[in-house]
């Protein structure tokens, strides 16, 4: 009997605040479902290593994260589209439940 793995697929959004005293960078992972406008959680970073380590987790690969750390040095935002998360992962990461805001981190 074969085992299957829950994926979600979607995309992923980093976003850098410019002003302020919180934190620098906010990822949302936005499911591709029938309200794509709503991400289905959501994780503060202060550091852009932060975020690199993050989307290891999310286990996007070494081209996927280049990519959007190249997009958030050119501007305030980077987006990766079509990529697919495990559930497994998406705990991990601390999206508790992906059908609500997970906890930040900062």
């Amino acid at each position: 009997m074969a085992s299957t793995v829950a994926t979600n697929e979607g995309t992923i959004q980093i976003h850098r605040s410019i002003a302020g005293t919180g934190a620098a960078f906010r990822v949302a992972f936005v499911p591709y479902t029938e309200d794509e406008n709503k991400p289905a959680g959501q994780r503060s970073f202060h550091h852009l290593q932060e975020v690199r380590a993050f989307l290891k987790v999310l286990g996007l690969g070494a081209d996927y994260i280049k990519d959007a750390l190249r997009q958030l040095t050119a501007g305030r935002s980077a987006r990766v589209p079509n990529v697919s998360i495990t559930d497994k992962a998406l705990r991990n990461a601390g999206f508790v439940n992906i059908n609500n805001l997970a906890r930040t981190n900062g």
